[in-house]
């Protein structure tokens, strides 16, 4: 399979580096054959032919947060294949950590942790529709230092690495240049900075080209990182959703923060982040939207 990584396998074993050492990555070129082995096998098959008895709501009267077999079947064999590909580390996944959330103390240990999204966008996949993606990050000391997004539909596998850039399919990404607002595209959630808000926000998405939500974190970062769309705002964040995005769109030359101006590490679960092409357009969304 020819490389879809543009870093030599050389690099990969000295690169990132914290606090002056280097932290060893795996192959990842493997971790990607890995992911779309398992899509192949436990994802793709599944998409529209789930039975009733294949999804579930994760809390009773929780319809709007689903868990199929897919998901379950596919964070399994992550698991188990993630571990085995890097010795040492910890796989954790979406549908562990909603049954125990105190498996993600292990952000905080010093042992390498895949966290995986084995089916992000399950909303869309149990209705039988697209997008869908699987995301898979390895986190050490809370900082995320590499990152997979595997479109399977549409066949796109991105892949990052800190300090090394992006690529999907083996091409370098960009994020798309500043644009007017009457030309951006993107997408936005008025209760970003409270519920509270939302009736004053809203009404300002009016002024933006074009606004879409294609309810999966996963392709939506693929799109920004891409240069297929100009910006977006986030108001709950998981890490199992958005670590491997967040790194991406930052390698591929994006500008992304907490509302406060915080940065985000992509390992930890709050509140309102903006992604956008750089930290001048960033902050005249935030003074636009931002309702007091």
């Amino acid at each position: 399979m020819p490389s879809i990584f543009r870093v030599s396998r050389a690099a990969r074993s000295v690169r990132p580096f914290f606090f002056g050492n280097p932290v060893s990555l795996p192959d990842l070129d493997r971790i990607a054959e890995i992911i779309k082995l398992v899509a192949e096998e436990e994802v793709v098959p599944r998409f529209g032919e789930l039975q009733s008895g294949d999804i579930a709501e994760k809390r009773p009267g929780d319809a709007g947060n689903l868990v199929t077999t897919a998901d379950l079947e596919a964070e399994k064999a992550l698991t188990r294949d993630l571990e085995a590909a890097f010795a040492g580390s910890i796989a954790i996944g979406e549908e562990a950590i909603d049954a125990d959330p105190s498996i993600l103390s292990a952000l905080d240990g010093d042992a390498p942790v895949w966290l995986i999204d084995p089916v992000d966008g399950t909303a869309n996949f149990a209705a039988g529709r697209e997008p869908f993606t699987i995301l898979v990050s390895l986190i050490r000391n809370r900082e995320t230092i590499a990152g997979w997004i595997y479109a399977p539909m549409e066949d796109r596998m991105a892949v990052t690495a800190k300090g090394e850039g992006a690529f999907c399919n083996g091409e370098p990404l960009k994020v798309a240049p500043t644009v007017r607002f009457e030309e951006a595209f993107g997408s936005a959630h008025a209760g970003s900075w409270g519920r509270e808000y939302r009736d004053l926000v809203r009404p300002k998405f009016a002024r933006f080209g074009e606004m879409v939500n294609y309810r999966c974190a996963g392709y939506d970062f693929l799109q920004l990182a891409t240069g297929n769309k100009h910006f977006a705002l986030y108001r709950a964040l998981y890490p199992w959703d958005h670590a491997a995005g967040v790194l991406m769109h930052r390698e591929a030359g994006g500008y992304m923060a907490l509302l406060a101006g915080a940065p985000y590490s992509g390992a930890e679960k709050v509140r309102g982040l903006l992604a956008a092409p750089d930290e001048t357009f960033w902050t005249e969304i935030v003074d636009y939207l931002k309702p007091i």
